[in-house]
């Protein structure tokens, strides 16, 4: 092979393999990130970052379960989701998650719009002063009831190491195509938070 087809052809190589790193799953950039030695995608013995779910598992809701005006399926497509499951107490430890996924994504300034936040709440109905307070502080984060009825469906796919969605207190981040592959336990660092989601969004160009 002559050094010029050489050339084009590794060129072209190349191209293929930009092409596919373009348009990779946000689970696979999550994966590619994980096992990258830059900054250490998450250090030993800390809970600064973030706990890959792997594989990732796709969630599916209750046809019948809606957020936002849409269903909850389809809500969860074609944004980076950070999600809680608490309840309408929302005692400190809900407080504080919400808080640092509030400023979270605020942080992410002009790729803010590519993040929602999502409260299910496993009760029946919202009300009293956790509802208002969740209207005034949280205004811009969707709130949806998530009763026992519709929960039960997802209960294995929120089961993480032996620790169900019930009392986690977790912060779980669903990529833009619905799949849980990310958690935070309610102690996590926001700092670490930021810089995972930093990632996600500048490497993945899905959502």
């Amino acid at each position: 092979m002559s050094a010029g087809r050489q050339r084009g052809f590794l060129s072209s190589r190349q191209g293929l393999v930009l092409l596919g790193l373009l348009f990779m799953t946000p689970a696979f950039v999550a994966w590619v990130m994980h096992n990258s030695s830059e900054e250490g995608w998450r250090p030993e013995g800390t809970t600064n970052r973030g706990m890959l779910v792997h594989p990732a598992r796709p969630l599916i809701f209750p046809a019948d379960m809606m957020i936002a005006g849409v269903s909850a399926n389809d809500y969860l497509q074609g944004k980076w989701t950070l999600l809680y499951i608490g309840d309408s107490d929302c005692g400190e430890v809900c407080n504080n998650n919400l808080y640092k996924m509030r400023q979270v994504n605020i942080a992410q300034n002009e790729n803010m719009k590519r993040v929602q936040r999502l409260y299910l709440v496993r009760e029946e109905e919202l009300s009293g002063t956790p509802g208002a307070l969740l209207e005034k502080e949280y205004s811009n984060m969707e709130v949806a009831l998530f009763p026992d009825t519709q929960a039960q469906q997802l209960t294995p796919d929120f089961l993480i190491e032996g620790v169900s969605m019930e009392g986690a207190e977790r912060v779980y981040i669903i990529d833009p195509l619905g799949n849980l592959m990310m958690y935070y336990p309610a102690d996590a660092d926001p700092g670490g938070m930021l810089k995972d989601l930093k990632k996600l969004l500048k490497y993945s160009k899905i959502g």
